[in-house]
C-alpha cells in the first residue's frame, strides 16, 4: 500500500486546548486503488499521536468500540481521504510546547506524517 499522510493543525498556538483542530489527509500515491478502513481514522486516540517538547508520549481518552464489520473506503491513485478532529486535544492537558502526528495503522499498513509543532498557552 503506498499512502502519504500529512497533518495540520490549527491554531498553532492557543489558550484553550478545545481550540485546536487537527486534519488528517491520506493520499494514495501508489498506481493502483487501495483500501483503507476508516476506523483507524475514527478517532483522535486512534488516528493521532502525540508528545511534549521533551519526547514525552501524551495519550488520550479511549476511541470508541469498533462495529462487526470494518467500514472501508476504496481510494483510486491520487485520491485523498481527509478526516477533522475538532477539539482533539484532552482538557486536562497541561500548558506547553507539543508535536502531533497523524498515523495510519490497520494490519500489516503504518504510514504517518511528520511531527507538527503546536503550544496551549493558557
Amino acid at each position: 500500500m503506498s499512502l502519504g499522510v500529512a497533518l495540520m493543525i490549527e491554531p498553532r498556538a492557543a489558550a484553550a486546548p478545545e481550540t485546536f483542530r487537527a486534519v488528517c489527509t491520506l493520499t494514495n500515491t501508489g498506481e493502483s486503488a487501495e483500501e483503507i478502513n476508516l476506523a483507524a481514522l475514527s478517532s483522535p486516540s486512534l488516528a493521532l499521536e502525540m508528545r511534549t517538547a521533551t519526547g514525552e508520549p501524551v495519550y488520550f481518552p479511549p476511541p470508541p468500540v469498533p462495529g462487526p464489520e470494518p467500514p472501508l473506503e476504496r481510494l483510486a491513485p491520487g485520491v485523498q481521504k481527509v478526516v477533522e478532529f475538532g477539539g482533539f486535544l484532552p482538557g486536562w492537558t497541561e500548558p506547553g510546547d507539543y508535536e502531533a502526528r497523524c498515523r495510519y495503522l490497520s494490519g500489516q499498513t503504518s504510514a504517518y506524517s511528520d511531527w507538527v509543532a503546536f503550544t496551549l498557552t493558557r
